[in-house]
């Protein structure tokens, strides 16, 4: 097993930034209902009003998320020599990795009202998704979430979708079992996560 350093802290770096520290402080945080509904009725109601498109974190998380993906892909390589057990702690270890600073993205936020939440790394993750997974995985598994989750204005319906499509595509045309399950579940993760604190998901948008 090879370590690149440098790769390793410079891909935790990016990744392990909080989302709420690239968050100003009169950002509203909606489900994806919600946040269809505050597009419709907002869209061209004024001139001035800037564009959910021109703010940072729309393109920065993308970025962020594939530069993240890459470097962390890179940081740790089996050798000529390693065996088949040395290549699957290899997968494993850098599949943590991900999912680590997937766990940091994937953030709990409380309301006033005292109810929790789950901040969806929508943006993030499709810069990884980018970053790690073949062309035609990508783009099966980015156009069948995106689909899903505006057909049924709902993340977690996304990530499902998304996550399914990794996993057939990916059995389909590289037929690399653990690989394939390891990227279904690291494509799933935000779902589950939520799933688990039994919170909503939700993105913030500027108020």
């Amino acid at each position: 097993m090879h370590i690149s350093w440098i790769s390793l802290l410079a891909g935790l770096f990016f990744g392990l930034i909080p989302p709420r520290l690239l968050l100003s402080d009169n950002c509203k945080y909606l489900d994806f209902s919600r946040i269809i509904n505050t597009l419709r009725t907002s869209y061209g109601s004024t001139r001035n009003k800037r564009r959910w498109w021109k703010l940072p974190l729309v393109w920065i998380d993308p970025v962020r998320g594939y530069v993240t993906a890459t470097l962390l892909a890179q940081a740790v390589r089996a050798t000529p020599e390693s065996t088949g057990g040395d290549r699957l702690a290899v997968l494993g270890v850098t599949i943590g990795l991900l999912l680590a600073v997937l766990w940091v993205q994937t953030e709990r936020r409380s309301r006033t009202d005292g109810k929790t939440q789950t901040i969806s790394p929508t943006a993030f993750l499709a810069g990884m998704i980018v970053g790690l997974l073949p062309p035609m995985m990508a783009i099966a598994a980015l156009t069948l979430g995106v689909a899903t989750a505006l057909a049924l204005t709902n993340f977690s319906a996304g990530y499902f979708a998304a996550s399914l499509a990794t996993l057939i595509v990916g059995l389909v045309f590289t037929r690399n079992v653990p690989l394939v399950t390891l990227q279904g579940f690291l494509v799933a993760f935000p779902m589950l996560m939520n799933w688990v604190r039994r919170t909503t998901l939700v993105m913030p948008i500027r108020s």
